[in-house]
């Protein structure tokens, strides 16, 4: 019996595959060895993240072919682009269309990830009320985490 990492990763390659030939370029051992370690990733990451973990645990890729194959997997839909902040790109995986919102410590840059169905019922019935039809949407809620409150703040803050 497949796994459901399985039953993912397959289209997910062939996906990839078909968008790099239709833009000439090969599906390298790098794109191959990187769209896996994507894709067993859970929830918002930053590029300098997937670096240092594949470091850590696998074959090594240049920061650069990770950047680049970031960008190849976003063009290809595979991944999005999370908009927490103006200063650090961050990307989850596409395919899961879990209605999300995300928690950021405005002290520490912790980022958490929560599903919240009445999310998906209220963008509906608000897309519904202006006659818009609904594509994708995004909660970012900005805070103070538990951890932060250890932090010692600077003078005058």
């Amino acid at each position: 019996m497949r796994t459901t990492e399985e039953e993912l990763i397959e289209p997910m390659c062939a996906i990839f595959r078909r968008f790099l030939k239709r833009k000439g370029l090969k599906f390298t051992p790098e794109r191959a060895v990187i769209l896996d370690a994507v894709l067993a990733r859970q929830g918002v990451f930053e590029a300098d993240e997937l670096f240092y973990d594949m470091r850590q645990t696998g074959p090594r890729v240049s920061k650069a072919t990770i950047y680049r194959t970031l960008k190849h997997l976003l063009e290809a839909g595979i991944l999005s682009e999370v908009l927490i902040d103006a200063k650090q790109s961050h990307y989850q995986l596409s395919f899961d269309n879990k209605p999300r919102g995300h928690l950021v410590c405005v002290e520490t840059s912790r980022i958490v990830e929560f599903e919240c169905p009445e999310l998906l019922e209220m963008r509906n019935r608000i897309c519904a009320k202006y006659g818009f039809r609904p594509v994708s949407h995004r909660l970012v809620i900005y805070g103070i985490s538990p951890e932060a409150k250890n932090i010692p703040q600077a003078e005058g803050l």
